[in-house]
């Protein structure tokens, strides 16, 4: 039997996944590592002219010897012969919703690691609640949400909880999205993430079922209670204003903070998620959007509307043709994190204090081109880390979040080398 590859990076002809073969060559072969891998998808001539594409790119010619395997999600078999050939699966196929399940079933019963890109709160806890127990037995790990969501707000809040000298109790994050050149262009998301969004959110009643499947037992409610602001207010922490952030990240810093207050007896910190923006008209037009979408979303008719015309539902933020090379490269963005807590370090995670918070933290979470250039070099990062810092990770395996994952490893300083820079700003008294 022929020797497994490291890596195979499936779903390489997507957005994402075109984006990802660079990174992986890069990656595969710095700091003397010598990884071996290939890519997978199921049409072998966009394959070759994505490898091409990345050749010319890079120079380098040996990229047009990657091996090309052909493994389609309608076909099980051929997934099943996909995941055989890898210790680790970078996949990149979406809707996970649809597509995701058949690639991880695949490789929990191969045995191989798996990590993807999903935003889709619904998948990542189906995926915990069917499989944990079956991937700590053969030993692998299963990490979703390993792209711009949720990395950086899932280790941004782990770094924070590290350097928060106290008790830290809540933590506020704020999304800023902007231009390199300081001009007033739309930062552009790609198709695939709208429909993930749309289904996600046309099916919240199933997600409520499954969360009291997976999550029998609630959190303690530890007071103060950070309250939810649905009102758009001035943030503290920035000049811009600050709305409420319906995105996939505070579901994904919740089960991490989950694994710490059950596994290792830490306090539970409370997460809301705000967006940034500039002036009151995109307020509106935000309020707009997610009016419109929320109403059609519920809907058969709606739902395909909302697929069918994601331009013009969403303002021109989402498009079925994708953003452009030149929107790509001149987005930035800017994750603040915003911690509160006390001064006083506890023993007993579910201390009741008796006085408001005295203390406050920020730690700042930034890099450009967070469509694919952040996306891209964090789920090729964590799939190194879990092949190669193994023992740093909990339980010898299991289905994970981010920060649960990788809050042992190496995995924030990497990314720190690779331009998305985890910086704590300061702290100070409340």
């Amino acid at each position: 039997m022929a020797e497994k590859l490291d890596i195979i990076l499936f779903g390489v002809t997507g957005f994402t996944g075109k984006h990802t073969v660079k990174y992986l060559h890069k990656f595969a072969s710095a700091k003397g590592r010598h990884l071996t891998w290939a890519v997978a998808g199921r049409n072998e001539t966009k394959i070759h002219t994505i490898l091409d594409n990345v050749v010319n790119e890079t120079n380098d010619k040996t990229l047009s010897k990657i091996p090309i395997i052909l493994a389609d999600v309608l076909d099980a078999n051929s997934i099943q012969l996909m995941v055989s050939k890898a210790r680790l699966i970078i996949n990149c196929c979406g809707p996970y919703r649809f597509f995701g399940e058949i690639v991880v079933e695949a490789c929990v019963e191969a045995g191989t690691h798996h990590v993807d890109v999903s935003g889709e709160p619904y998948f990542m806890e189906t995926m915990e609640l069917k499989y944990h127990d079956k991937a700590k037995e053969k030993g692998i790990y299963i990490v979703s949400a390993c792209g711009f969501e949720s990395i950086p707000s899932d280790l941004g809040a782990v770094f924070l909880q590290n350097n928060f000298e106290g008790t830290l109790h809540s933590i506020e994050t704020y999304l800023k999205l902007d231009s390199i050149d300081g001009s007033s262009h739309i930062p552009r998301m790609n198709y695939g993430t709208w429909e993930s969004a749309v289904h996600e959110v046309g099916h919240v009643k199933k997600l409520k079922s499954l969360r009291s499947q997976l999550f029998p037992n609630r959190l303690p409610k530890l007071k103060p209670i950070l309250g939810k602001r649905w009102i758009p207010f001035k943030s503290s922490v920035d000049k811009n204003w600050a709305v409420f952030f319906p995105a996939s990240d505070r579901s994904v810093m919740e089960r991490t903070q989950r694994f710490f207050y059950q596994e290792k007896n830490r306090r539970p910190i409370q997460i809301y998620t705000y967006l940034l923006v500039k002036n009151f008209v995109n307020i509106i037009l935000l309020g707009l959007t997610g009016l419109i979408f929320t109403i059609l979303a519920r809907f058969k008719l709606g739902l395909n509307l909302l697929l069918k015309y994601p331009s013009l539902f969403s303002f021109g933020f989402f498009d079925s043709e994708g953003p452009s090379e030149e929107n790509i490269q001149n987005t930035r963005f800017c994750l603040t994190l915003f911690g509160k807590g006390w001064r006083e370090n506890l023993v007993d995670s579910e201390h009741e204090y008796q006085t408001p918070p005295n203390k406050g933290a920020l730690v700042q979470v930034e890099g450009r081109n967070p469509v694919y250039g952040v996306t891209c070099k964090s789920v090729v990062l964590a799939a190194i880390v879990i092949l190669t810092e193994t023992s740093k990770m909990p339980n010898r395996g299991g289905v994970y979040s981010p920060g649960a994952a990788f809050a042992a490893t190496s995995l924030v300083e990497q990314l720190n080398e690779n331009g998305v820079n985890f910086e704590f700003l300061k702290d100070f008294e409340l």
